[in-house]
């Protein structure tokens, strides 16, 4: 991947100003985040939403500021988030990029707008690092997928996954990727709750308190998910361990494989990240 030479902020994060772009749901998450575990003052972090009502609760809730002038919140931050919806991100760009800095990073968790494309709306030679987290990242067991610009530096990347490894862990990704990420990183978690909320019908089904059965699923899932990580092991491997010659675990098995699960949540994977290649704005005509 290509990298320049290109002098942008260096120094400790807890020194840098940092603009949030849309402060939506992720956008607060990273608030959180950088405010709980990155020691960067609230008086360093601006955000910005829509409606002034909006702001005032978000200020009184964060302890930050933020308005509705995106202007304002760029002008002399060194790293600005942008975390609003694909459609509006050239329109926010468009409205900021005369008080971008030169040395600013852009960090855009906007699916399906490339790092290309956000060079090419606010100039060349600013760092431009585009970002998937998931909604796990609330509670510090997130993931998020970091892919770079032409213009990113050892220092940018390191600030980056600095910040976002508190949320989780992360992982640089090439760019082509990012559309998959998406859908099985960023979208995953819906269909693991889907596949929670069965494993705990199936528990009250079987009699158990509808409480004691979602805590069962819930604990069976993170423990299983769990040792992937720490094990490394394939999950194959790691059925095979459950699974018992004539136990009642691989009857369980054959229901799954007779209603098809495997395919059905392949399938799924491949129409989420397929969509998520659609979500960038087309250009208009000229």
């Amino acid at each position: 991947m290509k990298r320049t030479n290109a002098q942008h902020v260096t120094g400790s994060l807890e020194s840098k100003v940092i603009a949030i772009l849309g402060a939506g749901k992720m956008g607060s998450l990273l608030a959180v985040s950088l405010l709980r575990d990155s020691g960067v003052p609230a008086g360093r972090i601006r955000a910005t939403v829509r409606h002034d009502d909006n702001a005032r609760a978000l200020e009184e809730k964060l302890g930050i500021k933020v308005g509705t002038d995106n202007l304002a919140a760029v002008k002399g931050a060194d790293i600005v988030f942008v975390c609003v919806k694909p459609q509006y991100v050239s329109e926010l760009l468009q409205e900021t990029r005369a008080v971008l800095a030169p040395t600013a990073v852009v960090i855009s968790i906007a699916t399906g707008i490339a790092t290309r494309s956000i060079e090419d709306m606010i100039g060349d030679g600013i760092a431009v690092v585009r970002a998937m987290p998931n909604t796990a990242c609330r509670i510090g067991q997130g993931m998020t997928a970091v892919c770079l610009g032409r213009h990113v530096s050892k220092s940018v990347l390191a600030d980056a996954e600095r910040m976002f490894a508190k949320m989780g862990r992360t992982a640089e990704v090439d760019e082509q990727l990012m559309d998959a990420v998406t859908g099985l990183s960023a979208s995953g978690p819906a269909f693991v709750y889907i596949i929670l909320e069965a494993l705990a019908e199936g528990g009250v089904r079987a009699g158990l308190p509808r409480s004691l059965a979602t805590l069962l699923a819930a604990q069976a899932t993170l423990g299983a998910a769990s040792m992937v990580l720490h094990t490394g092991e394939h999950p194959a491997v790691l059925k095979a361990e459950v699974t018992t010659p004539g136990g009642c675990t691989v009857d369980g098995i054959l229901e799954l494989e007779d209603g098809k699960i495997r395919a059905t949540l392949i399938r799924a994977i491949a129409t989420t990240a397929a969509k998520a290649g659609r979500m960038a704005p087309r250009p208009h005509p000229a």
